[in-house]
């Protein structure tokens, strides 16, 4: 798609709060950590383990400069960005301990800032300020939307879901499809209908039995305030990727509502959070796409390709810092390693590697 004044006021404005962000730094060296992961992925219990084995002097013997002594302490400290929530690391804490039960998936950004008091590897002291960003996944595959037209996203998702792993969950979404004219009057509740059954149906490929991971919009499994809003009220047509939406029709509303889900949720999100990430933890589930075959692997390594297609990367130099920043270090880990033999810790590795070897690749 062409390059177009909205995309100039984007990035005027992403440039203009990583000049911010550069000039507070220089005072107060801080980092931003991004954390994701896909549905269930872990996010939650990995954040709250990694706090407070930082806070309370815990045992990491990989990580070294806990392990030799040259971090000092840790402390939290007030969240700095009043309009983000605060990870609620202390009843996440409760949960985990006192009732031994799962803290809440993630459905909604959050941020905690931790302060490292360390000595560096020459003997000088210095302190680093840590902001742990907490997002769903799910959010992350909605970023290449910002690229497509409601033509293109509309022919990839019928595409794929017609796919053999994905028909038999999307046959009453298709079915109701089959019966829709594109080109016909703009409906009201043949848009609610539509994006209901698109909606199951991306719910049921998220379910465990298949494990799917491609599945944007994001906000449509994890809608919050936004639910019921015209912005989440769309699906995709059976229209040519190439086509002009009559003016009045079904179609046409279809597109300005993508636009919308795009103008609303999307750009907001990568302007304001994404964009300002310096390093990124994404955490996969990768025993659960295994566990549910071939299909859900090869989805998995989709999913994953289009996360990392996501980050700016490349190690960041002076200018980047000042008008453009880019995450220069991605971790992929895959989660729930204690539901296997450590003996067999390296065959998961290995299961991970493999999804995750085209978008090496292109980062490279």
């Amino acid at each position: 798609m062409p390059f177009d004044f909205s995309d100039m006021i984007e990035e005027a404005r992403i440039s203009a709060r990583a000049l911010r962000d550069f000039s507070e730094h220089l005072f107060n060296p801080t980092l931003r950590l991004g954390i994701t992961g896909l549905s269930r992925a872990g996010k939650t219990v990995f954040i709250t383990a990694l706090i407070h084995g930082l806070t309370r002097a815990g045992r990491f013997p990989v990580f070294e400069p806990l392990a030799s002594g040259r971090i000092a302490r840790a402390r939290l400290e007030p969240q700095p960005d009043d309009a983000v929530p605060r990870f609620d690391y202390e009843r996440h804490l409760r949960t985990l301990i006192d009732e031994r039960a799962w803290p809440n998936s993630t459905v909604d950004i959050s941020e905690l800032r931790l302060v490292i008091d360390y000595q560096r590897q020459n003997g000088a002291e210095r302190t680093l300020t840590l902001d742990i960003v907490d997002y769903p996944g799910e959010w992350l595959l909605d970023l290449p939307l910002l690229n497509k037209s409601y033509e293109q996203w509309a022919s990839e998702s019928l595409a794929l879901s017609r796919g053999s792993a994905r028909s038999s969950l999307a046959a009453p979404w298709h079915a109701y499809l089959s019966g829709l004219n594109a080109e016909g009057p703009m409906d009201e509740q043949a848009a609610l209908t539509s994006a209901k059954l698109f909606t199951d149906y991306l719910r049921a490929c998220r379910d465990e039995r298949f494990a799917m991971s491609l599945l944007p919009p994001g906000r449509f499994l994890m809608p919050g305030s936004l639910a019921g809003s015209p912005a989440l009220t769309f699906a995709p047509l059976d229209v040519p990727e190439h086509g002009n939406a009559p003016d009045g029709s079904l179609w046409a509303m279809m597109r300005r509502r993508y636009q919308s889900y795009k103008d609303v949720v999307v750009r907001p999100f990568f302007r304001d959070h994404f964009a300002r990430l310096d390093r990124q933890v994404v955490l996969v589930d990768a025993l659960a796409a295994f566990n549910s075959g071939p299909n859900a692997l090869f989805d998995l390594e989709a999913a994953l390709a289009g996360i990392l297609d996501c980050f700016r990367i490349g190690r960041g130099n002076f200018l980047n810092a000042l008008f453009r920043p880019r995450i220069d270090r991605i971790l992929f880990a895959a989660t729930k390693a204690d539901h296997l033999h450590h003996s067999s810790h390296d065959r998961l590795e290995a299961v991970l590697r493999r999804a995750v070897a085209r978008a090496v690749m292109q980062a490279e």
